[in-house]
């Protein structure tokens, strides 16, 4: 008599199937084949159809740099004078906070001092004129100082060399054990100027990976981008409107549980 019968007299024949069908389902989670893995993204996707979570409130405004935006001010990249000029006129109009999912990765080019180089048949008065007047970045990073404005980052598949200079600090604190493991991973982190990192109310990342059939379905709330745990952009948007000090990343052996700031607990899978 086998182990299988003999179980199957102790137990009963149905237990033991339901066991054995237990069993064979959670090895086949944990494997999670293909197979598998299209089955419960189409799964959500016909949820989603069929009972679509409603948005009762919007509390976040768009600013879409259009195409009507760009025939009435002119081809991108703007002057960040008038970046600058966006950025105060949103506080004035209310806004709590303003983040941007754009990297100002290198010094504005249309800066005077730079038109003083790349400008010709100006007379040597005119260009001294010119190297005197304060950059671009500095008028952008005075209006960063005067608002709440969180600037995005972009994690890089490859790593690439960061600017000289000590980083500002990322508002970040962990509970239950080092969470690094299970985030996903960037080796790489394409960062904005230092002068305007210094001036913003704080850095997020808004860098995603879509699921295999490219259709987002999940997005990350904190990440790790070349050895740096940071928040998503979103999540730092809220950090900085709550007042928050830091974000308090909660995980066990498990993963990720959640990130929290002052006010909510956002529950997260074991990726964060």
């Amino acid at each position: 008599m086998t182990w299988l019968s003999r179980w199957a007299r102790r137990f009963g024949l149905a237990r033991s199937v339901a066991f054995i069908l237990l069993v064979a389902l959670a090895a086949l989670r944990i494997a999670d084949p293909l197979p598998v893995q299209e089955l419960r993204v189409r799964v959500f996707d016909l949820f989603q159809v069929l009972h679509p979570r409603e948005a009762t409130e919007r509390p976040v405004v768009i600013i879409d740099i259009d195409e009507k935006s760009l025939r009435a001010i002119g081809q991108w990249p703007w002057p960040r004078t008038r970046v600058a000029d966006l950025i105060t006129r949103l506080t004035q109009m209310g806004a709590l906070v303003v983040a941007f999912d754009i990297v100002f990765a290198e010094p504005d080019r249309m800066s005077p001092s730079v038109a003083a180089e790349a400008f010709r048949d100006l007379d040597e008065a005119t260009r001294t004129k010119l190297r005197a007047l304060t950059s671009n970045d500095t008028v952008l990073a005075d209006a960063l100082r005067q608002s709440h404005v969180v600037l995005g980052e972009s994690g890089l598949p490859f790593a690439v060399p960061q600017p000289e200079g000590t980083q500002p600090p990322i508002g970040l604190a962990t509970m239950g054990g080092d969470p690094r493991r299970y985030l996903l991973n960037f080796p790489g982190l394409l960062r904005n100027v230092p002068l305007l990192e210094k001036a913003a109310s704080g850095r997020g990342l808004f860098t995603i990976r879509a699921e295999r059939d490219g259709i987002v379905r999940r997005v990350p709330i904190v990440m790790q981008a070349q050895g740096v745990i940071m928040p998503s952009l979103t999540l730092e948007m809220l950090r900085v409107v709550s007042g928050s000090n830091t974000v308090l990343i909660r995980s066990d052996h498990a993963g990720v549980q959640n990130a929290s700031v002052r006010g909510f607990v956002i529950p997260t899978d074991r990726n964060g």
